[in-house]
C-alpha cells in the first residue's frame, strides 16, 4: 500500500481520471468542446485522430490543466470508437487514460471500459448543455430588439414576437431540465461518490480493500447515472430528450441564419428595377415581408412539433423516475419538479 500510494501516486491518478475522463475539470471541458465541436460535426470517417490529438493539447494549454503534472497529461489520449455509415464525430469521440503497470492491477481493461461508458454519457450531456448555450447566444435580447422585423408593422412584428416567444419558452424548459440534471450528475453523483471513495481509499489496509472501494465507487456512479441494467428504459427516454434538444439547436441555427440573411437583404438597395418578387433585393420591401412571414409561419409549426415531442418525452422520463431503485434519484425528481408543475400537468391530461 505504501508503494502504490507514494511511489505510484494512486490517488493522483484516480483524481486525474475524475477530472479528465469524468469531465470534472470544467474550464478544460469548455475549451475542448469549443475547439473540437466543428471537427466532430463532420462524418466520422473524415476525421483524423492525429488532428484531434492536437486539439486536445490546445484545450490543455488554454485551461488550468496546463499546470497539471506532465506525466499525468501525457496519459490522456484521444480514442475514436468503431463507427458505421452515417456516424458523426460526436458519436465516436472519447478520451482514454493510459494506466500503466502496476496501476493496471486496479485499472483493468474491464474497469477502463466502464470509465469509457461513463465518459460517453457525460460527453453527450455536456454536448447538449453546450448546444443550449449556443442557442442562447443566438437569441440574446439585444440581437432581437435590433432586428428590423421588430420595428416593422403590426402584422409582421406580431409574427416575429410570437415565434421568438415560443422559442424562448422552449429554450427555458430545456435549459431547466439540462441544468438540474447536470447539477445532479456532477455534484450529487460524481462528487458524493468521490468523497466516499476517497475516505475508503485512505482507510484501505490492503489491495483487496482498495479494489473493493474502487468497485463500489464505479458501481455507485453507474447506478445513480441511470447507466445500470435496471435503468435501460428510462435511459432511452433520456437520450430521446437529448436528441430533441440537439434537433432544436439545429433548427434554431437554420432559422436565425435565414432571418439574418433577410435582414442583410433588407439593408441592400436594388440596383435595377425588376418585376420579380422572389427576394427582398429584387422585389423590395413587400417581397421581404412576404418571405419573412412565410419563414415565421414555418418556424411556428416546427416549434410546435418540437415542443410536443419534448413534452411527451419529458413526461415519460419524469413518470419513470419514482420507479427507479436508487434512492438518490428521488432527489433528481424533486429538483426537476420542485413546484410539482409537471405532476399537475400530467394529472390534468
Amino acid at each position: 500500500m505504501d508503494v502504490i500510494h507514494k511511489r505510484y501516486r494512486f490517488k493522483d491518478h484516480c483524481l486525474a481520471i475524475k477530472r479528465y475522463l469524468l469531465l470534472g475539470q470544467g474550464d478544460f471541458v469548455q475549451y475542448l468542446m469549443d475547439v473540437v465541436g466543428p471537427e466532430l460535426s463532420e462524418p466520422a470517417n473524415r476525421i483524423s485522430s492525429f488532428h484531434l490529438a492536437g486539439l486536445l493539447e490546445t484545450a490543455i494549454r488554454a485551461s488550468d490543466a496546463q499546470y497539471d503534472d506532465r506525466d499525468i497529461l501525457d496519459r490522456i489520449r484521444v480514442k475514436m470508437m468503431d463507427h458505421g455509415e452515417g456516424d458523426r464525430g460526436w458519436d465516436v469521440f472519447s478520451l482514454e487514460y493510459d494506466a500503466r503497470v502496476p496501476l493496471d492491477t486496479v485499472f483493468t481493461a474491464s474497469v477502463m471500459k466502464m470509465y469509457l461508458k461513463i465518459f460517453n454519457f457525460l460527453w453527450k450531456l455536456k454536448r447538449v448543455d453546450h448546444s443550449l448555450t449556443g442557442v442562447w447566444k443566438t437569441m440574446k435580447p439585444n440581437c432581437i430588439v435590433s432586428s428590423p422585423f421588430y420595428k416593422e408593422g403590426t402584422s409582421i412584428r406580431a409574427q416575429f414576437v410570437s415565434v421568438l416567444r415560443k422559442c424562448q419558452v422552449l429554450f427555458n424548459e430545456m435549459n431547466h431540465f439540462v441544468t438540474n440534471f447536470q447539477y445532479y450528475i456532477m455534484f450529487e453523483v460524481l462528487e458524493v461518490s468521490w468523497a466516499r471513495f476517497s475516505e475508503e481509499m485512505d482507510a484501505a489496509k490492503d489491495l483487496d480493500d482498495l479494489l473493493m472501494g474502487h468497485d463500489k465507487y464505479l458501481t455507485s456512479i453507474v447506478e445513480k447515472s441511470l447507466l445500470g441494467e435496471r435503468s435501460l428504459g428510462i435511459l432511452r427516454n433520456l437520450f430521446a430528450l437529448f436528441d430533441i434538444i440537439l434537433q432544436f439547436r439545429s433548427h434554431a441555427d437554420r432559422w436565425f441564419e435565414r432571418i439574418y440573411e433577410l435582414q442583410l437583404r433588407g439593408k441592400s438597395k436594388p440596383k435595377t428595377k425588376s418585376k420579380e418578387t422572389g427576394s427582398w433585393l429584387e422585389g423590395g420591401r413587400k417581397a421581404m415581408i412576404q418571405l419573412a412571414g412565410e419563414l415565421f409561419r414555418k418556424m411556428g409549426e416546427d416549434l410546435d412539433s418540437i415542443a410536443k415531442d419534448y413534452t411527451a418525452s419529458l413526461d415519460s422520463f419524469i413518470s419513470q423516475l419514482p420507479l427507479q431503485q436508487h434512492v438518490d434519484l428521488k432527489f433528481l425528481l424533486f429538483r426537476l419538479d420542485f413546484t410539482e408543475y409537471y405532476s399537475r400537468v400530467s394529472s390534468n391530461k
